[in-house]
């Protein structure tokens, strides 16, 4: 009779215990749906045409595709460009050696002219590409500041608590100190390196082009050097914390398979699952931020990588038929571009390395 009572108590308890993991499942399914129409919720919101699950299935090919649609240039806008340059350079060059037969002068105001119609050109491309670059820059930032904060919850669900916390604030910040700077420095720098360009290929010399070259090399080493520090600060901050998020679930185990008798192990092995649950919805999270960043970073870089290769192309020219004017021109544009360059894949990548950085460190 006692063994019969003891049967059915034990019974009993393993019904009571057994339930809350069922319930919990239910609960983490109903967290994976609540994570993932939030998430469809932000990329609805920066125009990105996809849910979750399409973004995280999404294969290279369809992402080439895709960023390849939305450069928004076709061949014949490139090399329409292109060609008038190379027009421009080839009738300056042929009416400045007619104009040195008569007068130096003359030759001067022919690169004087070339310089102005090939601004005239360049201007409305030049400035459809600044503008893109600092649109992607505060669509980013806008991204960035309602990405966070989900990517981080779904990391601390599952135990991360410290190195989520640390991520959120530490990329958080990064991303607002790179907005701001941009909208601040951005648009009136790279217009004033067009200003400099064209007033030191008008007037020759070398004093102005100096400047713009001098700006492109402060600010692309700047943001290079700053954003390394930032990627490495990170990596061993989220690396420690990490570590012990780690410890503090292996003595939550422990605890749980040692404090609650008879089904202790089991209830640890349950909450091992669980976890492991929220570690693929998070891991779904993460590579889909990094997906929609993608798409939100790469045609405009792609853009202004176009663009530098036909400014590269109309310069060799230039100093292959000896417009001095012209190549100093578009070698200044080039150095402006540069800027907007540096600034977008930094900003891109600082998110990136960042989300990577905390899927790996966080994930034991």
């Amino acid at each position: 009779m006692y063994k019969v009572l003891r049967v059915l108590i034990i019974t009993i308890l393993l019904t009571l215990v057994l339930r809350p993991v069922g319930a919990f499942a239910e609960e983490k399914d109903a967290a994976a749906d609540s994570y993932y129409s939030q998430l469809d919720e932000i990329l609805a919101d920066n125009a990105i045409d996809h849910d979750t699950e399409e973004l995280s299935l999404q294969c290279f090919s369809e992402t080439v595709a895709e960023i390849t649609d939305l450069i928004g240039w076709d061949s014949s806008d490139v090399l329409g460009l292109l060609g008038t340059i190379l027009v421009i350079v080839v009738i300056t060059a042929a009416l400045k050696s007619v104009g040195e037969s008569f007068t130096e002068s003359t030759a001067d105001i022919y690169g004087t002219v070339s310089v102005l119609t090939a601004v005239t050109a360049i201007a409305p491309k030049l400035f459809e590409v600044f503008g893109r670059a600092s649109a992607a820059v505060q669509s980013g930032g806008s991204f960035i500041a309602v990405f966070i904060p989900v990517f981080a919850g779904v990391s601390a669900a599952m135990g991360n608590v410290t190195s989520a916390g640390f991520y959120d604030m530490a990329v958080l910040a990064a991303s607002e100190l790179f907005v701001q700077l941009s909208a601040a420095f951005l648009m009136p720098v790279v217009t004033a390196s067009v200003m400099l360009a064209v007033s030191g290929s008008v007037f020759g010399g070398e004093g102005l082009g100096s400047i713009v070259r001098l700006g492109k090399k402060l600010i692309t080493w700047g943001v290079t050097v700053a954003m390394t520090l930032f990627t490495g600060f990170l990596t061993m901050k989220c690396t420690l914390a990490g570590k012990a998020d780690g410890a503090a679930t292996k003595t939550t185990r422990f605890v749980i398979s040692g404090m609650v008798p008879v089904v202790g192990g089991a209830v640890s092995d349950a909450y091992s699952t669980v976890r492991g649950s929220f570690d693929l919805i998070r891991g779904t999270v993460g590579i889909t931020g990094c997906i929609a960043m993608i798409l939100l970073f790469l045609p405009p870089v792609l853009q202004i990588l176009i663009f530098r290769a036909v400014l590269w192309t109309g310069a060799s020219a230039a100093e292959l038929f000896s417009v001095d004017s012209m190549a100093k021109l578009l070698r200044a544009l080039d150095d402006g571009l540069a800027i907007a360059q540096c600034i977008l894949v930094c900003f891109g990548l600082m998110f990136v390395i960042s989300t990577a950085i905390l899927l790996q460190t966080a994930g034991g």
